[in-house]
């Protein structure tokens, strides 16, 4: 199909326009979804021509799907892989006018008649469908594609465009009252350990409380009594993504992890609510970490097809060691993941961003800013190895610079 060149199809164009004044990334428009009302697109189609041109009438076709492309090496060999899942879809028979009388105008044959033909278009979103999704190997995209077929050796027409669809899961129930998720675990079969989320289903851009309750040493433990001393700690986001391209006889996969985020947390000792070691932490203790999620385009949200899937884990990970060890080469990893389901925020928290503060404890404090993410901290083996895999990480005091650039690939969407 040879698309549209302007250069020599200067005398005739055709366009899609959306009736949202919004603009999200990629200057895409804008409409927000939830369960209680779906997204209603609305759009019109125009064609234009200042002669008269022989071609079929426009088929326009909306396509909310799951996409994914990757290559694998065998030896000398490059395969690539594309797969493709589409969870809703409509189409429209956008007539043309033509030269002939209204009798005849049916017949394709007759030509299209000189001037500008604009076609309404509205499409209603399904409540289950997922946010619009960007990445470099796999996407969700809410696209429509305008094409107007000709003979040959005539040149066919085509334009695609897309919208960006905050699609939340969240409920107006769900928002009111809460449950919280709590992850628990026995480090080294001596230290209870819980953490705890206001929900396990968090949306991008929100800042999360997250209270972390560190138990005393239990009294079948050599380090009864003493108090546990936090060399380094972090919280960190990992996405995982699974790739696919169905077949007839297997699915062909391939897996990748990404960190999204890591957040070092900072001790305070002047303040025990911020320190990690305050007085009489033997009988244990417990802080509230303030996590704040990327927005939309650097934070994908939870997608399951049969293209794509993304899921997210956050994880707290700190060196530990007892207060009988003063030797930091003692310290030993603890652990705490916590699985986490990512949907986009609902219209409110969007457009008032003050809303963000919702779920956030009164006397919370300003986030610390990210850790530049240069590479992945995140050995999932460390500890098997026998070898901490937070050597890297500075001590607690240190500080670090905000940084909030996250490589994104971008793709073009109108041709």
């Amino acid at each position: 199909m040879a698309i549209l060149d302007f250069n020599k199809d200067n005398e005739k164009s055709i366009a899609i326009y959306f009736h949202s004044q919004e603009r999200g990334p990629e200057g895409q428009p804008v409409y927000y979804s939830t369960p209680e009302a779906p997204a209603v697109i609305t759009g019109y189609v125009e064609f234009r021509t200042i002669k008269e041109l022989h071609g079929h009438d426009i088929t326009l076709n909306f396509q909310a799907r799951a996409e994914s492309k990757w290559t694998e090496h065998y030896g000398q060999t490059t395969v690539s892989y594309h797969g493709l899942s589409i969870l809703q879809e409509k189409s429209w028979d956008v007539p043309l006018n033509r030269v002939a009388s209204s009798s005849s105008a049916s017949d394709k044959k007759i030509p299209i008649a000189a001037g500008v033909t604009r076609y309404e278009f509205q499409v209603e979103l399904e409540p289950s469908l997922p946010p619009t999704l960007e990445g470099k190997n796999g996407w969700f995209h809410y696209r429509f594609k305008a094409h107007l077929a000709r003979d040959f050796p005539r040149r066919n027409m085509a334009i695609k465009q897309c919208v960006w669809v905050y699609s939340s899961t969240l409920t107006e129930s769900q928002i009111l009252r809460m449950e919280p998720r709590i992850y628990r675990t026995l480090w080294q079969d001596v230290l209870p350990v819980t953490c705890m989320l206001p929900s396990d289903l968090l949306y991008q851009g929100q800042i999360v409380p997250l209270k972390v309750q560190i138990g005393a040493f239990t009294e079948s433990s050599s380090f009864r009594g003493q108090s546990l001393i936090i060399d380094s700690a972090m919280v960190k986001m990992k996405q995982y993504t699974i790739l696919m391209e169905p077949n007839r006889l297997y699915t062909s996969k391939r897996k990748h992890k990404k960190t999204v985020f890591i957040l070092p947390i900072m001790n305070n000792p002047q303040n025990e609510a911020e320190a990690w070691n305050p007085t009489h932490s033997n009988h244990g203790f417990e802080r509230i970490v303030m996590v704040e999620l990327p927005g939309a385009r650097q934070l994908a949200a939870d997608l399951e097809s049969k293209a794509l899937n993304k899921t997210h884990c956050l994880k707290l990970i700190m060196m530990v060691r007892p207060s009988g060890s003063t030797d930091p080469k003692d310290a030993k990893e603890l652990r705490v993941e916590m699985e986490v389901r990512i949907t986009s925020p609902r219209p409110e928290f969007v457009k008032q961003t003050q809303h963000q503060q919702v779920l956030i404890s009164s006397n919370n404090v300003a986030p610390p800013p990210y850790q530049p993410n240069l590479i992945d901290l995140d050995d999932d083996g460390a500890s098997q190895l026998g070898r901490p895999s937070m050597d890297d990480l500075p001590p607690l005091h240190d500080s670090y610079e905000a940084s909030t650039e996250y490589p994104v690939e971008k793709k073009s969407i109108t041709y």
